[in-house]
């Protein structure tokens, strides 16, 4: 009786391992006939690197960019190959495993596909620096284990959608450099687990939602050259893993919150071109804050219309290599210890205030002023990085 029973497993084990293999070449011939049929609507055919996507069987068979697990279909990742086209022949309902699809670099263009949502494993979508068009189709919310979403340096329009707000996976959401516009959504303060949120050079408008103040794992937030308004919120000062604020070139306005003082891991403050304020006298307040987040490198905070003196505590700041507080309506005497930061400060921008008196001279004027020059350049490809 064991002798039989031992058959019958032996038997259905081999049935099994059979149906699965069958199934798993099935699949791929599948893959392999959708990808060649994706692949022949390219505009760029001779491309060299489309030469190994060949007539096969087998989707995992030597293909360029393809990475397979357990026989289907899991990674695909064509960066920076030049191939030029668009995502409405990508078969997305025939690779229900691909996990990561990445396009970024090249020339796809036309809009991002509804079915986007058939690729319910995915965990990293990569498209950044493209020329896709169109709005960011809401069923991009059924990608439940998405974990990194690059669409910046892109041509997309319209409002970020509601659904964003579901992807709790999420720890990379970069969507700048587009004509994205309508308001930041409240709901991105549910992506408990984001590391970076970059929606730079935009055409967002609106408040900032206070919300953004619970992203405590957040470590790089960049709003720049947008057109929000109001202020900034105090909640910011709970984002204590922060090490690069970018706000610049909006319309934000009211006080600096003192609570940015709390953000003791900031690299990077980039508050200029704003509309922003000090209610009271600038000494003691804001830029004392400041002077307390010893690792600052750059802080740029020009063209406000910042009032008071400059605090000596500023001094504090031994890391620091660009100071830019240009343009607003500080006055007072120039603190004497700014001699004590001529070894590091590389950047020190303060014209066009009613400051008085003069630098120290352990500076070399001549250099500052070249280095003001040079700023220009340094603050655009800081916005853009």
């Amino acid at each position: 009786m064991m002798m039989v029973s031992n058959k019958i497993f032996l038997l259905l084990l081999q049935f099994f391992t059979l149906l699965y293999l069958f199934a798993n070449t099935f699949a791929s011939t599948e893959e392999a006939t959708a990808l060649l049929k994706w692949k022949s609507t390219f505009k760029n055919q001779n491309n060299s690197l489309l030469a190994s996507w060949k007539p096969s069987s087998d989707a995992c068979s030597g293909r360029y960019g393809v990475i397979c697990f357990n026989g289907r279909l899991n990674r695909m990742n064509i960066n920076n190959s030049r191939f030029i086209g668009t995502l409405h022949d990508f078969p997305f309902s025939s690779l229900p495993f691909l996990e990561y699809f990445k396009l970024s670099m090249n020339n796809f263009y036309g809009t991002i596909p509804p079915e986007i949502g058939n690729l319910t494993n995915l965990i990293c979508l990569d498209l950044h620096a493209n020329q896709i068009s169109g709005k960011i189709p809401s069923q991009i919310g059924l990608l439940v284990k998405l974990q990194i979403l690059h669409i910046f340096d892109n041509h997309l329009n319209g409002p970020i959608p509601e659904e964003i707000g579901y992807l709790r996976s999420l720890t990379k959401l970069s969507l700048g450099e587009n004509f994205l516009n309508g308001s930041i959504l409240a709901s991105l303060g549910n992506l408990y687990n984001l590391s970076f949120l970059y929606l730079y050079l935009n055409e967002l408008s609106g408040p900032i939602p206070s919300e953004l103040g619970n992203l405590k794992n957040l470590n790089y937030l960049e709003l720049s050259n947008n057109h929000l308004t109001g202020l900034i919120p105090s909640e910011f000062g709970n984002l204590t893993n922060l090490s690069d604020l970018g706000l610049s070139n909006n319309q934000l306005s009211g006080p600096i919150p003192s609570s940015i003082g709390n953000l003791r891991n900031l690299y990077t403050l980039f508050l200029d071109d704003n509309n922003l304020i000090e209610k009271n006298n600038l000494k003691g307040k804001i830029l004392q804050c400041l002077g307390n987040i010893y690792g600052l490198w750059y802080v740029m905070m020009s063209h406000n219309n910042l009032r008071g003196e400059l605090p000596s505590s500023i001094c504090n700041l031994t890391s620091l290599q660009v100071l830019d507080l240009g343009r607003n309506n500080l006055m007072g005497a120039i603190p004497q210890c700014f001699g004590n930061m001529s070894g590091h400060l590389e950047v020190l921008y303060m014209q066009h205030n009613n400051l008085s008196g003069t630098l120290p001279t352990t500076f070399s004027i001549g250099i500052i002023n070249v280095l003001l020059h040079v700023y220009r350049d340094f603050h655009y490809l800081q916005s853009n990085c």
